[in-house]
């Protein structure tokens, strides 16, 4: 009875501690990380009355007859199941999906304790700590790379408050864009040379980008001239200075522009004749930005003297076999270079498309001859990089005249040179001594006035035939092959020029006298003048060239002996893009401008590009071409010196060659630009080359050199990224609208620490007010072979048992640990619902054995009443 009474209470008891733990798991329903634990009873060693025995003979076995003396608890487990998982509004929140504890450390990391609550936060020193002050452990980063190395042991994870990054210079730039390959283009600017001959030499720059800076009436030049051509210098008389400040004629030795100094030097360079030398020996500015002396008349040697020495540079090259100088470099397009009109585009963004032989037919009055400005894909007279070009502004030799031609600009040679030349001036004579009545004796004289009573041989023979028509004379002079041809070959006795004094020239060392010596021809026994030829070629092939060649014909229209009655004017292409022509001589002049070829063969895009000049051009008036232009694109980036300060780098990008051979790929040039104070070393310009396909070839150079100039560090080298070769993943040029696609860049200024989060794998990333993000730290977690051998410390930390197994620590996600889920916190894994029906049952279990216990004690009175 007494065995009943103490299976009762041992039952109770058993219960009470079933009671407090699910009242524990109940007031644990909202801790956060909190993992509820069970009750398992079993029962206590039983009384053995009887033992078993085994069966014997005809007798049976017997069970043994035992009697339970009650049950304990045999173990209160908890159950790490997972629990649901509430997003919450703290960055530092964490929350494990998956096996895995998070390491605390209260004591420097010398022991650890585990849990599964992750409501971290960051205290007054920057250690990341649990609510009890616990520092949670992980891995640092790098403070230079970045970088998180978790194969070494764990720390206490501490981010200094106030953290700042320092400036990350700009070392790589990449850009993703397309140049526009097409026909017709949307992004484009007017064309420009590499330097306007028109252009102050004050603010212009050499070919290294050193800045041509001049004082007025202070900086000067000193240059020996060869003016005679004789390959010696009279030291004497024949080295001149010339001084920059405003110039008001070809002589004052002052210069303020290229052209000044250029006209300067032209005006002294004279042959023999004191005539002014043809554009086969003025020196002139080419494409590349080059002055070129192409008679070798400048000579420097022992000589070349000048207070500015980025000038005297220029210069120190014209001299001996070498014709040209430095490049001499504008502002804008400098490191381009003149385009190439065969590339250029009208000014609806329509290509022009020219071909070798096309171009304009030119006919200014005073010219006396219509030019033809042709075309060629070859430079002329240009040097480039490690190779040459070659090539010249007229053909080397003459070709026969025509009947059209004036008598102004004439040779009588094949020879392209002075000393060849022959021609008339405005209110020059002509006289043809006749035998009318055809009897061997002058009976008249005919005498007509150049540029009064004709200009063209044509007209020549008009007023000629007219005039024998009127004396009844039975002849015809025609103009055949480049010759006078009389049909009777006796009518015409002896031909006379004079000059505007009347006096007769035969000189032939003059230009009229050789005129004179061709006519000689037709003289009473010969029916037929010497033959005359032409020279009214001019090749071009960048907008330099053409800009240069409409000079010359200006220049020489009018009086060619003496430029100051003739036509003046000034030829450049302004930043427009167009041609800019200004009438800067006393009388107005007419242009005439038409295509070339004649035979449809024209290219009717350019010549219409040109037509606004035709007509009058008053004196001191100015016409204007319509806009040319060129196919560009510009983009800009920011990039970042060592002290942070940001920088706009512009790369201006230009179209210059367009093939579909692979073996002469596409080009585009491109130079690059930043705001003063900062510079750019040389090279700051290259090219990027295409492959039919539209992929990049190859482009140079492969970085910029860039200098702040603020205190910063120099020479901070920047990488290009335009692409790789064959492929599309940078610049393209496709027939597609110019545009840039992408571009990034790895500099960044300084910048404080703003917020911090946490991604899954456990990273705390630093975000930082310069919009750079960083790893800081790494979050380790701790898995165990038995999750239920851990002890629990309170505070929903656990530490490890010998039943738990030592701790394999690592990064979230890895090595069966789970992953880590940033903002968001592990809620209870207790159900409210199992654990209230779990009460329930508890509390009928208890009130059983209660029911056992006063049961046993009603028999104990009812024994104890059968004594009464």
């Amino acid at each position: 009875m007494m065995r009943s009474l103490w299976s009762g209470v041992s039952g109770l008891n058993a219960h009470q501690v079933a009671m407090d733990v699910e009242a524990n798991n109940i007031a644990n329903v909202n801790t956060v990380g909190f993992k509820y634990s069970r009750t398992n009873f079993q029962n206590l060693l039983s009384q053995t009355v009887k033992s078993a025995t085994a069966p014997q003979g005809n007798l049976g076995g017997k069970n043994s007859l035992q009697i339970g003396l009650g049950s304990s608890v045999s173990a209160v487990e908890t159950m790490f199941k997972q629990g649901s998982i509430q997003n919450t509004d703290k960055n530092t929140d964490m929350a494990i999906n998956g096996d895995g504890f998070f390491v605390v450390s209260a004591d420097g990391g010398k022991t650890y304790r585990y849990t599964r609550a992750g409501d971290f936060t960051f205290d007054a020193n920057g250690n990341f700590v649990d609510p009890n002050g616990y520092i949670v452990q992980g891995w640092l980063a790098d403070p230079d790379t970045h970088t998180i190395d978790t194969a070494k042991g764990v720390q206490p994870i501490s981010i200094p408050p106030g953290l700042t990054t320092p400036a990350n210079p700009t070392s790589k730039i990449q850009i993703k864009a397309n140049l526009n390959s097409g026909d017709h283009i949307k992004e484009m600017s007017g064309t420009k040379p590499t330097v306007d001959q028109t252009a102050d030499m004050n603010g212009l720059y050499n070919a290294n980008g050193e800045k041509i800076s001049l004082i007025p009436d202070t900086d000067k030049i000193t240059i020996a001239i060869d003016k005679d051509g004789n390959g010696t210098i009279d030291t004497n008389s024949e080295v001149f200075t010339f001084t920059y400040g405003k110039s008001t004629s070809k002589t004052d030795r002052k210069f303020t522009t290229i052209k000044d100094l250029l006209d300067e030097i032209n005006e002294i360079i004279k042959d023999t004749t004191g005539t002014t030398p043809s554009s086969k020996y003025k020196v002139y500015l080419n494409g590349n930005g080059q002055i070129v002396d192409p008679a070798n008349r400048i000579k420097t040697e022992n000589t070349l003297i000048s207070t500015n020495p980025v000038l005297e540079n220029i210069f120190k090259a014209l001299d001996g076999p070498s014709t040209t100088t430095e490049s001499i470099k504008a502002v804008q397009n400098s490191f381009i270079g003149a385009d190439d009109v065969g590339e250029l585009f009208n000014a609806s963004g329509d290509a022009f498309h020219l071909e070798d032989g096309q171009g304009l037919k030119v006919n200014i009055n005073g010219l006396g001859e219509t030019r033809k400005f042709i075309y060629t894909k070859t430079p002329i007279n240009e040097t480039e990089g490690c190779g040459s070009a070659s090539g010249a502004y007229q053909p080397k030799e003459n070709i026969v005249a025509d009947s059209n031609e004036g008598l102004h600009w004439l040779y009588n040679s094949t020879t392209n040179d002075d000393n060849s030349r022959a021609f008339m001036n405005v209110n020059q004579k002509i006289s043809f001594q006749i035998d009318t009545n055809n009897d061997g004796n002058i009976d008249d004289t005919l005498t007509y006035t150049y540029g009064k009573d004709f200009q063209t041989f044509s007209d020549l023979c008009c007023l000629l035939n007219s005039d024998f028509t009127n004396k009844n004379v039975n002849d015809i002079v025609s103009f055949q092959n480049g010759q006078m041809i009389e049909s009777d070959g006796k009518i015409i006795r002896k031909v006379i020029l004079k000059d505007s004094n009347d006096n007769t020239v035969s000189n032939t060392s003059q230009p009229l006298g050789r005129l004179s010596e061709i006519f000689s021809g037709i003289n009473g026994t010969n029916d037929k003048t010497n033959t005359f030829y032409k020279n009214d070629t001019y090749y071009f092939h960048d907008i330099q060239d053409l800009a240069y060649i409409w000079q010359l014909a200006i220049d020489d229209s009018g009086d060619p002996l003496n430029s100051t009655s003739g036509n003046q004017g000034i030829v450049s292409i302004n930043e427009d893009g167009k041609l800019d022509i200004k009438n800067t001589s006393a009388n107005s002049f007419n242009i005439n401008i038409s295509g070339y070829p004649d035979d449809e063969k024209d290219n009717q895009l350019f010549t219409d590009a040109f037509s606004p000049l035709n007509g009058s051009l008053a004196a001191g008036g100015e016409a204007l071409s319509q806009s040319i232009n060129a196919a560009t694109h510009t983009t800009s980036i920011d990039v970042f010196d060592s002290l942070g300060s940001k920088h706009t780098l512009t790369l201006h990008f230009r179209k210059t060659h367009t093939s579909e051979n692979p073996n002469d790929p596409t080009v585009w040039k491109w130079y690059a630009e930043v705001p003063a104070p900062s510079t750019l070393d040389q090279p700051a310009f290259g090219y990027v080359k295409f492959n039919p396909d539209g992929s990049i070839n190859s482009y140079n150079p492969p970085s910029l050199i860039f200098n702040p100039n603020n205190g910063a560090n120099s020479g901070q080298a920047i990488q290009l990224d335009l692409g790789s070769m064959g492929k599309f993943d940078g610049i393209t040029s496709f027939e597609a609208p110019s545009s840039t696609s992408g571009q990034t860049q790895d500099g960044y200024p300084g910048g404080d620490l703003e917020n911090l989060v946490v991604d899954q794998t456990g990273t705390v990333i630093g975000v930082f007010t310069n919009g750079r993000s960083y790893s800081l730290a790494q979050v380790a977690l701790a898995k165990f072979v038995n999750n239920e051998g851990l002890m629990s410390e309170g505070g929903t930390l656990f530490s490890a048992s010998p039943n738990s197994g030592e701790p394999i620590i690592g990064t979230a996600g890895t090595g069966g640990r789970g992953t880590i889920q940033p903002s968001s916190l592990e809620m209870s894994n207790v159900d409210l619902s199992r654990s209230l029906t779990q009460l329930i049952v508890i509390q009928r279990g208890f009130q059983a054995n209660s029911k056992s216990i006063t049961t046993s004690d009603q028999m104990l009175n009812t024994l104890l009443q059968l004594k009464q």
